[in-house]
């Protein structure tokens, strides 16, 4: 039951921002588009700014990330959902995503 809330969640998300994500930039997409499962980790999706998650996923290579993005669990949700998002903008949200990653934890202490 609750897989099925988070899809509909998803899905309504995706449908209700489909008039206005023509987006400018990653951010832009990542915050009307993925943040939907990538803020609360919907189906196992990396939390943003979780370092910890992303590590891995970052250590395979940028066009590891893009094919996960473009064929994997991001496909149901975002290509087939929002057909005009173009393969260059959901790259973009996935270089904004590492970027946001990759940004130093200001109150981490060496």
């Amino acid at each position: 039951m609750i897989k099925l809330t988070a899809i509909v969640m998803c899905t309504g998300l995706l449908i209700t921002t489909s008039g206005t994500a023509m987006a400018d930039d990653g951010a832009d997409t990542y915050k009307m588009v993925c943040s939907s499962c990538h803020e609360a980790g919907v189906f196992n999706a990396p939390k943003l700014k979780d370092k910890v998650e992303w590590i891995h996923r970052i250590s395979q290579g940028m066009d590891t990330l893009y094919a996960s993005t473009l064929n994997g669990k991001c496909k149901v949700f975002v290509k087939d959902l929002r057909k005009d998002l173009s393969d260059e903008v959901i790259k973009a949200a996935v270089d904004y995503m590492v970027s946001q990653a990759k940004q130093p934890d200001p109150f981490q202490t060496d």
